[in-house]
């Protein structure tokens, strides 16, 4: 009995410690986030629960994320789209820095121009429709978001963010 009480208080301080240091924790890793470090795997998660062929990548072109990855200030390392035949349908961004991003969208959204955002530990989509979205959430990615009086709904999870005053949640408006 001794012996079962030690090692449940030796268990929850182990706990604790973990939890105050970090320790082997990325950041979305301890909410269940997909990680997805390339553009090959970021076009293999989406492909699982949408169509996602033609990949093409670069910054030209207009759509979701075109200009802004460009900027340095939103940490996108390649862009790409992928659809099917009739158009594009996820844009796919590859991320260097998650909390730039989040910083970026939060100054976006401050003038008005925020987007929401499907994101992962390291990588972020751009859905074009809701129902690629809502397919797009069975995958275990997050909508992430800073537009002004987003709420998050009773029963729906929100999570903590790199940045302050944005949600982080699986609660999908529609």
């Amino acid at each position: 009995m001794r012996l079962t009480r030690t090692a449940a208080v030796l268990g929850a301080a182990l706990t604790a410690l973990v939890a105050v240091t970090g320790c082997g924790s990325t950041w979305g890793e301890d909410v269940g986030l997909p990680s997805a470090p390339d553009m090959a795997a970021i076009e293999k998660l989406v492909s699982a629960h949408t169509m996602c062929s033609d990949l093409r990548t670069g910054t030209s072109g207009s759509g979701a994320m075109g200009a802004e990855a460009k900027d340095p200030a939103w940490a996108v390392k390649q862009r790409a789209v992928c659809g099917d035949d009739a158009k594009d349908t996820v844009t796919l961004l590859s991320l260097s820095d998650m909390e730039k991003f989040q910083r970026a969208n939060k100054a976006a959204a401050g003038k008005g121009q925020g987007g929401r955002f499907l994101i992962g530990q390291d990588f972020a989509l751009v859905a074009a429709d809701d129902a690629t979205a809502k397919a797009l959430l069975k995958s275990e990615v997050l909508l992430f978001t800073c537009e002004k009086g987003f709420k998050v709904p009773d029963g729906y999870r929100n999570e903590k963010l790199l940045v302050d005053g944005c949600a982080l949640t699986d609660y999908l408006p529609g």
